[in-house]
Parts: structure tokens; sequence; C-alpha cells
């Protein structure tokens, strides 16, 4: 294994050990909808998870945690290719997420975009129009965790003609 890629693994590693800290860091109403209590266990390494492709977006793919994305709050992983775009929208319901490998770039409500780096934090209320899009030659992984069902609301640019 070349040094890069074991750097890589290390990173996403460490980045990984964000993510219960994140949803440990829940603690009011709204963001309850999932429940605040853990039961059981869950101990889930990274080649254990079941990557599929994301409908919709081309070079898109998804590992799912917790809960049922067309029904529910959830939890999951996106890994996108680079260059992978999604051009300005909305969600229904609010997201938090954490970058874990990768740079991903977010545009909020027509802002100039933010790159993101691994290890950084995001949140977005639902209604929040951005665009999203993977930065340099590397694939982007990150964790969302979703208020409710996944839905992406496209939003047409200004200027655009209308049909």
């Amino acid at each position: 294994m070349n040094a890069f890629r074991k750097l890589g693994w290390i990173g996403t590693g460490c980045a990984l050990a964000l993510v219960p800290w994140l949803v440990a860091a829940r603690t009011t109403g709204a963001e309850m909808a999932m429940g605040d209590k853990i039961a059981g266990k869950t101990l889930m390494a990274v080649d254990e998870l079941k990557w599929v492709p994301m409908p919709g977006l081309a070079g898109a793919q998804e590992a799912m945690l917790f809960g049922d994305p067309t029904k529910e709050a959830h939890r999951i992983f996106y890994k996108w290719a680079p260059g992978t775009k999604a051009p300005t929208h909305t969600h229904t319901s609010g997201d938090r997420g954490v970058v874990i490998s990768g740079t991903l770039s977010l545009a909020v409500e027509g802002a100039p975009p933010k790159k993101l780096p691994a290890g950084s934090y995001f949140s977005l209320a639902g209604g929040v129009k951005h665009a999203t899009a993977v930065e340099g030659d590397a694939p982007c992984v990150f964790y969302i965790e979703r208020e409710g069902p996944f839905d992406a609301v496209m939003v047409e640019e200004a200027g655009a003609k209308k049909k």
C-alpha cells in the first residue's frame, strides 16, 4: 500500500471518529426526530459499508447507516466522484454533516462556494438554497444526518428561460 493511500485511510479513520461526537451533540426538540436513546450496538468497519448508486446523480454512491431515506429521518454516507455537481436545490428537511475525505464545496443562498476539506462540519435548515460539488481530483466522502425523508427540490436559476 503506497504512502498516500495509507495516509488517506488514516485520515478517513480520524474523520470517522468525529461522527459519534456529531451525533451526541444533538440536544433539542426538533433535532430528536430519530430518538436519542441508543439501543443495542452497532459496530461497522469501513469495509462493511454497502455502497449503492445514488439515484438521480451520476458519479455518486450512498451507504445507509440508519433509517429509511424514502420515509423518515436517517443517517447516511455519500461518496461522490471528482467533478460531481448538484445544481442549486433545497431539501424539505434539514441536514447536518461532516466531510470525511476529499473536498466538498457548498454555495449557499447565492454566496460564493465555500470549500470544506476533510474534517469540516456543515448544517443547512430545510429550504436553504444551495449547490454542491466535489472539488479537486479525489472523491469526496461525507456523512449526513437528515431530519426527515430525502428530497431534492431543484431551484430555477435566475434568468433561466421557462418552458
